[in-house]
């Protein structure tokens, strides 16, 4: 009965996904930009493999995992006056009634000339703001082995005078399909419009493993980017070296379906570095001719 529920789910969600896809671009394009130096380094291939407050992200159903408070703080100089960053708490509920997160998802473009005619010197500097706030919920063991977790969101982007708001839904799920593999289904951004654009709907569906004594993490992730019309796999895997860091490294195949150039585009590597609560974690990942980034976020958890 266990499988079909979580079969049964997976089924309505990529109905939903299909009925949504069609030629066009998608509004709150800063909703791909993943977010996370860890979840990054592996290729985008986290649904299984994201952990703490991330997960407010990646997955709303891994927070189901956690037995403590988790706060993480991201903050990245993307490309020229454009930033990004992330900040996420989450806290288990008292006598198991599940885990509540919350996160800030914001990203900005600032000095952005204006100008009325063709001229040298702009009329006018104005910038691009996007944020999406997330109020989350997860519970764990919904049936044997079953985690699921959802999150409400409420999204803003402005350029110059426009003002555009919408809201949407992720859901998310991990099932623990024996002591080796867990597999993993999330959906993202089901909502309304904003503006005139549809928003990014995603279907991710993953499986991790771990080996050699739980020193090696190997992860695989297919994303189903449906209004876009993308599709993206991801491979990623984590070498813990020790209890203070970890080596990580991944690809996303299908990048050049986006046009960026030549380079390095759908690579992730990085290293995390532990300390008693603390965190630290590092992100290399390279965007073509847009130019390398360089993630970085900050962990606590207690």
């Amino acid at each position: 009965m266990k499988h079909k529920i979580w079969l049964s789910t997976a089924l309505t969600l990529v109905a939903s996904a299909a009925q949504a896809a069609g030629v066009g671009t998608t509004g709150a394009q800063f909703l791909k930009v993943g977010v996370g130096a860890r979840e990054l380094s592996l290729g985008s291939a986290a649904s299984v493999l994201t952990e703490g407050a991330n997960a407010v992200n990646w997955n709303p159903g891994k927070l189901a995992e956690l037995k403590g408070k988790s706060l993480s703080a991201s903050y990245n100089m993307l490309f020229v006056d454009e930033s990004q960053g992330f900040l996420g708490y989450a806290v288990p509920l008292k006598e198991n009634m599940g885990v509540v997160g919350f996160g800030v998802n914001y990203l900005t473009v600032s000095n952005i000339e204006k100008r009325a005619g063709d001229t040298d010197v702009p009329d006018s500097m104005f910038s691009n703001t996007n944020m999406a706030l997330s109020l989350s919920y997860a519970r764990a063991e919904v049936r044997p082995g079953l985690a699921l977790g959802a999150n409400l969101k409420y999204i803003q982007q402005k350029l110059d005078t426009q003002d555009d708001k919408a809201v949407a839904l992720d859901f998310g799920s991990t099932y623990k399909i024996n002591q080796a593999w867990t597999a993993a289904l999330v959906a993202q951004n089901l909502g309304t419009r904003i503006g005139p654009d549809r928003l990014p709907l995603t279907l991710k569906g993953g499986a991790a493993t771990k080996l050699f004594g739980d020193k090696l993490a190997a992860a695989a992730d297919l994303d189903w980017l449906a209004n876009d019309e993308r599709f993206y796999l991801d491979l990623g895997a984590e070498y813990t070296l020790n209890k203070y860091m970890a080596f990580r490294a991944g690809y996303q195949f299908g990048r050049g379906a986006d046009k960026l150039g030549s380079g390095l585009v759908g690579l992730g590597a990085g290293l995390g570095l532990k300390f008693d609560r603390f965190s630290f974690d590092y992100a290399y990942v390279p965007f073509g001719d847009l130019g390398d980034t360089h993630r970085m976020t900050l962990g606590c958890n207690f």
